[in-house]
Formats: C-alpha cells, sequence, structure tokens
C-alpha cells in the first residue's frame, strides 16, 4: 500500500493542485481498493482501478474530481480543448470584440487570455457550459487525479504498458489522422518527442526511403541537405545548401610497365556543395557529416541570396585550416556575373583567410521563353507560353548580358579590378559556354558541359526561373567490379620478385592493373598462372546520376539530362493542404508558386515521373513548413510527400521531403 500511496501522489505532477486535496483523493481510493483489492492493480508506476457502474462509484469519481480546486480543474479544461474549440467559445463569449481572435495565433495565448479575463465566481458556470458541449465520457478514461479508472464495460483493455491507443479512422479529425500515421512510421514519437540532427534524427531511421536491406549495394556515395528552406534561414531550417559526398580515392597509375603517365588523372573525391545561402557556415559546423575541409567543389545555381549569400562566409571557414600553399585551389561554378561578385565581396571585406579557388561561370544563360521583360516593373514576370505560338516557345537571348544595360552581368565585366592572389583568388577559371545542339538538350534549351573527372561528369540547364538559373546533372562512370582479392593477391605474393625483375617498381601494383583489365583480356604472371578479367574481377558496377535542380517553374529543360536518374532533388516551395491553408485552393497555390518561379510537391511527382528517377526528394520549403521533428511537423511534411507521390506514381519508400542534415545514401548496383 505504501508504493501504492506514493505512486498516487507523485503522479501527474505538472497539475497544480494542494496537498490537502491530494490526500483526500488518495485515502478515498485507498479506502476503496482495501474493500474491493481485485480491483486494482500496478503497473509501471501507474494504478488502475475498476470500479462497478452504481451509484456508489458514480459518488467515488464525484469526490475525486470535486476535491481538486475550481482554478485548478477550469485551467485544465482549458488546456484539455482543441485551439478550434477554445476560439469557438471565445466567439460566443461576451468577451469577444472586433478583431481581438486575430490576436491569439498559440493555443497559450487563448488559453492564459481566458484564465486571466474569467474571474474564479465565473469560472464553474463557465466550465459547466464547456462540459454541457463535450462528450460525456473522456475518452482516454482518465480521472482528474492521474489515476486510470476503468469501468465493468472497458475490462477488455490490455493491463500491459499504456500508450497512446489509436482509434478508429472513423472517429479522427483530419489532424488527429494526420498525427496516427506519424505515430504508425515513428513508433517512438507516442512516448517522447525525440529531438537530433543528421544520423540522431528520428526520420533517419524510421523513414521509408531509407532502404533496410543493403547487400549487393555500396555506400561511398551521400547526399547530405545542409539546408532546406527558401528566402530566409529560421530555426528549424537553413536555406539552400546540399553537399554530394564522394567518399573514394582513385590514384593515377605510376611506376607500372606500359602505363602511361598521364593516361587517366587521380580523383580525390571529395565534397562537392549545390548552393551556399546565407548561414551556411554555421550548418555545416552543426553537423560531422561535412567538413569544411573536404569540400572542394562548389556548384551555384543562381544569385539570388539564399542560395549565394554564406559563399563569402564559407570560404572564410574553409580557409582557417588549410595551407594555401600547397592546397588546390577550391573550384567554384555558377552563372555570370559570379567571379566579380565574390571578387567584391572579399576584397571590401577585406578577407585574405580564404584559401585559393577559381571561379568558373557559366556563359549565356537564358531566362525560360514564358517569362517576360517588364520595363514598368524594371524585372522578369511570368507570363506563361502561347502554345500554338512555336517562336514564342524557343529558348533565346532573354536575360542575357547587355539586354539590361543596368543588370550586374551587363556591368561586371566592365569594373577595373583585377584577380589577386593576396585575396585568394587565381588562375585558371573557365568560361563556360552552352551547347544548344547536345544530344541531351531538352526542349530545345542549351547544355553546359560544366565538369569532367573522369570518373564524375557534371552537366548544366537552364530552370524556368525570374533570373537566370541552371540545374546540375552529376553522372558517374559506370565502375568495374569489385577486385576479388581473395584469389588475386596470393598470386601476386608467390611472384613479388619476379614482378619486380619485369619492371613493377612496387609489385603490388599488379592488383591495380588487374582490376583495369578490359573485359575479355587476361594477366599472365611471371610464373605462368594466367588469369582472366571475368575470373578477377566481378561484374561492373552501374553509374550512379544525381540530379539538383535550381529554383524552377518547370523542369522541362533538363529532362532529357535527367533520364533514369538515381536520385531527382526537386523544389517544393508552396502547396495547398486541405484543413491548414484557408481562402485558397490548389489551383491557386500552384498559380502562386509558378507566377515566383516555383513549385509544388504535385509538380515535383510529375517531373520525377517523367525522367523515371528512382527516388525524389524535395526541398526549397516555405517558411510555413517546419522541418524539427516534432509530430506537428513531420505530420504536415508527410502530406507534401503524399502529394508528390500522387503525381509521381512512386511509393512512400521512393520519396522524402528533405529536413536538416538528411544523409541520404545513393547505393549502385550491379548491372
Amino acid at each position: 500500500m505504501v508504493t501504492s500511496l506514493e505512486v498516487l501522489t507523485c503522479g501527474r505532477t505538472s497539475r497544480k493542485r494542494s496537498r490537502s486535496s491530494l490526500l483526500i483523493c488518495s485515502i478515498n481510493i485507498l479506502l476503496h481498493i482495501l474493500a474491493n483489492p481485485a480491483s486494482a492493480f500496478l503497473h509501471n508506476g501507474r494504478v488502475f482501478v475498476l470500479l462497478q457502474e452504481n451509484a456508489v462509484s458514480k459518488k467515488f469519481v464525484f469526490d475525486m474530481t470535486t476535491s481538486r480546486s475550481s482554478h485548478d480543474d477550469f485551467g485544465d479544461t482549458l488546456e484539455a480543448m482543441t485551439v478550434k474549440e477554445l476560439r469557438d467559445f471565445l466567439r460566443r463569449s461576451s468577451l469577444n470584440e472586433r478583431g481581438l481572435l486575430s490576436r491569439f495565433k498559440l493555443k497559450r495565448e487563448l488559453v492564459q487570455y481566458l484564465k486571466e479575463n474569467i474571474d474564479s465566481t465565473r469560472q464553474a458556470s463557465v466550465l459547466a457550459e464547456i462540459r454541457s458541449d463535450a462528450p460525456k465520457q473522456s475518452t482516454n478514461g482518465c480521472s482528474s487525479t492521474g489515476v486510470q479508472v476503468l469501468t465493468q464495460q472497458n475490462t477488455s483493455v490490455s493491463r500491459t504498458k499504456q500508450t497512446r491507443m489509436p482509434r478508429s479512422n472513423m472517429t479522427l479529425s483530419v489532424k488527429e489522422a494526420s498525427f496516427e500515421r506519424v505515430f504508425q512510421q515513428y513508433p517512438p514519437l507516442r512516448e517522447q518527442r525525440l529531438p537530433g540532427i543528421g544520423e540522431d534524427d528520428i526520420r533517419q531511421t524510421y523513414h521509408p526511403i531509407f532502404e533496410k536491406d543493403h547487400s549487393q549495394l555500396t555506400g561511398d556515395m551521400d547526399i547530405i541537405f545542409v539546408g532546406t528552406a527558401s528566402c530566409t534561414p529560421g530555426v528549424s531550417r537553413g536555406v539552400s545548401c546540399t553537399a554530394l559526398r564522394m567518399n573514394w580515392n582513385r590514384q593515377a597509375l605510376h611506376g607500372v610497365p606500359g602505363a602511361q603517365e598521364n593516361s587517366m588523372k587521380s580523383f580525390s573525391g571529395g565534397t562537392w556543395l549545390f548552393d551556399c545561402g546565407e548561414c551556411t557556415q554555421l550548418q555545416v559546423q552543426k553537423t560531422v557529416s561535412v567538413r569544411p575541409g573536404k569540400i572542394n567543389k562548389i556548384f551555384i545555381t543562381h544569385a539570388h541570396g539564399d542560395h549565394s549569400f554564406g559563399l563569402p562566409g564559407l570560404l572564410c571557414l574553409m580557409g582557417q585550416d588549410r595551407d594555401r600553399q600547397n592546397s588546390a585551389p577550391i573550384d567554384i561554378y555558377g552563372p555570370e556575373g559570379l567571379r566579380m561578385w565574390l571578387r567584391v565581396a572579399i576584397r571590401y571585406s577585406v578577407s585574405r583567410i580564404v584559401p585559393k579557388y577559381r571561379v568558373h561561370e557559366l556563359k549565356d544563360i537564358p531566362i525560360a521563353p514564358e517569362w517576360e521583360f517588364s520595363k514598368r516593373a524594371n524585372r522578369y514576370l511570368y507570363r506563361g507560353l502561347n502554345r500554338r505560338d512555336h517562336q514564342s516557345r524557343q529558348w533565346g537571348s532573354q536575360g542575357l548580358a547587355g539586354e539590361d544595360r543596368v543588370s550586374w552581368i551587363s556591368q561586371a565585366d566592365k569594373m577595373n579590378l583585377e584577380a589577386s592572389s593576396l585575396f585568394g583568388e587565381t588562375e585558371g577559371g573557365r568560361d563556360i559556354y552552352p551547347i544548344y545542339d547536345h544530344p541531351m538538350s531538352g526542349d530545345g534549351a542549351p547544355v553546359w558541359e560544366v565538369e569532367d573527372e573522369e570518373d564524375v561528369k557534371v552537366f548544366a540547364a537552364p530552370m524556368s526561373h525570374s533570373i537566370p538559373c541552371v540545374g546540375y546533372v552529376v553522372e558517374e562512370k559506370s565502375k568495374p567490379g569489385r577486385l576479388r582479392d581473395e584469389l588475386v593477391t596470393p598470386i601476386v605474393k608467390r611472384n613479388l620478385e619476379a614482378l619486380k625483375e619485369a619492371g613493377f617498381k612496387i609489385p603490388m601494383k599488379a592488383l591495380a592493373v588487374i582490376k583495369n583489365l578490359p573485359v575479355g583480356s587476361s594477366f599472365s604472371f611471371p610464373d605462368g598462372t594466367t588469369i582472366t578479367q571475368e575470373e578477377a574481377v566481378e561484374p561492373p558496377r552501374k553509374g550512379r546520376k544525381v540530379v539538383i535542380c535550381g529554383d524552377t517553374a518547370s523542369s522541362r529543360a533538363i529532362e532529357g539530362l535527367a533520364m533514369n536518374a538515381d536520385v531527382v532533388v526537386h523544389e517544393a516551395t508552396n502547396t495547398c493542404l486541405v484543413g491548414i491553408d484557408k481562402d485558397t485552393d490548389l489551383q491557386a497555390a500552384t498559380r502562386d508558386a509558378i507566377v515566383h518561379g516555383h513549385s509544388t510537391p504535385f509538380m515535383a511527382g510529375a517531373m520525377a515521373k517523367r525522367v523515371r528517377a528512382k527516388k525524389l526528394v524535395m526541398n526549397h520549403f516555405s517558411a510555413r513548413y517546419k522541418g524539427d521533428p516534432s509530430v506537428e511537423s513531420i505530420s504536415i511534411m508527410m502530406r507534401l510527400e503524399g502529394q508528390a507521390i500522387k503525381a509521381s506514381g512512386m511509393t512512400i519508400n521512393q520519396v522524402a521531403a528533405a529536413w536538416d542534415f538528411m544523409v541520404l545514401p545513393i547505393r549502385s548496383t550491379k548491372f
């Protein structure tokens, strides 16, 4: 009985009540348990009492509930009400006045206002009014003392650990149903909120997009979503920045007889960033998945601040632990005008700490034909396409340098500010021009061949946005299979001396030669052993393809490059959610997104379907969509995923709405 008394007096301490009221409740319950020992049981620190449906039980329950102060009971009742119920009650009450409801955005503000403005003499009558509109029996079966009360009709309830039990979908509101879907997908959230970032985020473990069976797969390429918001950084999301981490190295063959020294460049992998919005230098310090010292390439999609403002600051962070004299320069790629803008920003701020860098500019990026320049607004506005006029659909000279004489790209090359090694800029920056007749061109738009690292190639294509903007496609070359070391290494070891005499300065490098044998060829050892490429090497692995779109109202120009992509990263800035968004609908929300040069989850899903992508990850969300791992935030993002799934025909295992520091392995498979 002592244990029961301790449990009863300590349970649910968050409710404010006097010691005397707790004592009266405890004594009443203990007396009932003494008279009916079989009616109570203890489990996990909670006492469950089984009562008969009779007059005694009704009086007993009445004694328990009325032992608390009316002020406590009034506050608890308000806390138990939904925001809609509170707003409806306030609207009907005498406290309502013009503009009052618009002042309250949060539930706690409504509760606090009602507590402060309804005096204690009126609380009892108000409480009776609220209860008259409420269901007669609590849905969770808990009395106000924190002791679970089970009637004879509830005897089927399990005596195992009690959690938030799902109700039938027929009795759930839209919000409750969405929460229930979250609990089914993320079971630990039924118990408590679980904070964490990156690999420690609960979504990293339970989200369906993460494959459970990793057999016959590799994990040497990952996407890390450093920032997933649009416009400005917030508490739960940083702005645009996506990292592609390649965890492999390839060294050129040296000291091998017959190998040409320059036949294949070394490839050092590393981390490539796509966009660098403000606060990126803070974001990369919050996760171990992206190390500033490993970043060796940065790709900018367009000049808007939520994609570029973080670049000077990130370079300063990267320069703190790099040897400027001996380290390779950082390669930075982006639209025309980026070179001079970065030069001015670093020179103006006297940022001598930046590492060596060079800028490669994508020249002559056209604005999509559905945008027209407005002299009145002095900017491009979305007008749509005249589908009957083929000429109006052609990608032309809109948005190029010289069209608007006061634009930055028209003036940048005229500025008399030369590069200086004192501020990190080195020679070697290229001007990359578009190819309009490229075999992978889509919708007649140009393609830029941005980079060729032999293992990996990078292409770009224009997006439909209000300023020059591109999306990038990273395409990996198909790789030979894994060398069967258990077969080849013993043969090499017994031929060590003979291999040295044959010209191998380091005999074990024969393993690299064997691994790179052409299909159908063989290698003969000095002792006469011959091994074929098929015997020594596993089947080749198919190269992977990653598509990272910039801001866009249409991705049609990149679809030729994006066909059969392993992962498409597509923006989904805004949408319409029934039950949350009022005074709008999906058609209006879609129109609003398009005229601002953005997309919805439906548009992202449709693009992924057209290119036959294996996975779709959405980012660049409006500030309305929080990125924290709370039930409320996850339920909304699951609804966005549902819209993309509906449009794409994909499954829940193929679509995700990204959160900050999400790490997505891109696994390669055999042919």
